[in-house]
């Protein structure tokens, strides 16, 4: 299996809506309630930004994007979404193994927030991310190199 990504552009963005959509109904439902597609787009509308997102790919078919935000003194992954299909594969932790290997040579911290019901808390746990807050809704994490 071949992880890559490439720089998302506009022509991807109703694929990476309809990725959003099938990863987080579930989180969705489970922490909030009802699944309102409307306000769910509306949402997606407001954070897209096809500059800003890298479109991951396995064996070269698009199966996920991410948003990983880069500057000098910490790394923020602020969005790592993997299509439902493509789930348990190792895709999320191939992704994130290299961008914990480039903090880990810039010697920088990594940061991010999860929903408080998804499972890829357990993933950046296994990964060595420890939990430094929590708000109603998120646990805020954090990598730091030894």
């Amino acid at each position: 299996m071949i992880v890559t990504k490439r720089q998302a552009s506009e022509a991807d963005r109703e694929f990476v809506r309809a990725v959003h959509h099938r990863a987080y109904r579930d989180i969705i439902e489970r922490q909030y309630g009802p699944w309102h597609e409307d306000e769910q787009d509306r949402f997606f509308d407001a954070a897209w930004d096809a500059a800003a997102h890298d479109i991951i790919l396995c064996d070269s078919i698009p199966c996920g994007y991410c948003r990983i935000e880069f500057s000098a003194d910490h790394i923020l992954v602020r969005e790592l979404v993997i299509d439902v299909s493509f789930q348990g594969r190792g895709i999320g932790s191939r992704i994130m193994e290299r961008v914990i290997s480039d903090a880990g040579v810039r010697r920088i911290p990594i940061r991010l927030q999860t929903q408080i019901l998804n499972r890829a808390a357990e993933l950046y746990r296994r990964l060595g991310f420890q939990e430094y807050d929590r708000t109603n809704t998120h646990i805020l994490m954090e990598w730091r190199p030894a």
